[in-house]
């Protein structure tokens, strides 16, 4: 009977590992219920003072974000798709007007020198991707050349071996640079966070006429860098 029972208890240990392979949930569904409304993405804050968001060492016009509440947005961005706009409600606190102003402009700033850096190991990849390239293409051609005039053999496939290297560092680059457009695309939602106070936190379904105004205001300045482009290639 012993015997039984452990082969009973091996088989419900298996059974549960099978169930728990199997499980499911409809994220989907998780997404719309926790975050999105109307096309936007809310991630609501409850906070006491100015300085649960504004780290408490930063000076005064030189202010920068608590690494507690960064640190609880981006756990939460991470579950958001990309496609949709953030609004970050801020619950709580009673700041005043001029608070409020620090507040959002430290969150904006705070993001945007993260997509600043995104935006920077986006051209060192192309720069190194060029660089390499054009190596490989340049040693490619003195192997032609060996060839040519049948210099040795062991010579050119030293060279050739040399080629199918940086070949392979372009690809793994490459690779690289898709990770970091889709990281870059990332830090630019954050970087476009729309900042919300609210005494009190309100479940309530957001008009329609309100969502489409708050997505206006959160691409408005991209439209108007993309009118300076236009006018700057028109000129």
């Amino acid at each position: 009977m012993k015997g039984f029972s452990k082969f009973q208890s091996r088989k419900r240990l298996r059974e549960n590992i099978r169930k728990f392979s199997e499980k499911k949930v409809d994220y989907a569904k998780y997404m719309r219920d926790i975050y999105i409304e109307n096309g936007l993405a809310f991630i609501s804050c409850k906070v006491k003072g100015f300085y649960d968001i504004v780290d408490p060492y930063s000076v005064e016009e030189y202010e920068w974000l608590n690494e507690s509440f960064a640190r609880y947005v981006e756990s939460n961005a991470a579950y958001i798709p990309t496609e949709y706009p953030i609004v970050l409600e801020i619950i709580g606190g009673h700041f005043s007007d001029k608070q409020k102003e620090v507040i959002e402009e430290t969150i904006l700033d705070y993001y945007g020198l993260a997509l600043g850096d995104k935006q920077i190991d986006l051209i060192r990849n192309r720069r190194k991707i060029i660089v390499i390239s054009v190596i490989a293409v340049i040693v490619a051609v003195i192997e032609w050349l060996l060839d040519a005039f049948s210099y040795s053999m062991i010579l050119q496939e030293s060279i050739m071996i040399l080629v199918w290297f940086f070949v392979e560092d372009v690809v793994e680059l490459i690779l690289e640079r898709i990770d970091l457009r889709e990281e870059k695309t990332d830090a630019a939602q954050l970087a476009s966070v729309a900042v919300r106070f609210s005494n009190k936190f309100n479940d309530d379904p957001i008009p329609d006429d309100v969502a489409e105004e708050i997505i206006a205001e959160i691409f408005e300045d991209d439209d108007d860098e993309d009118e300076d482009e236009d006018e700057d290639e028109t000129e």
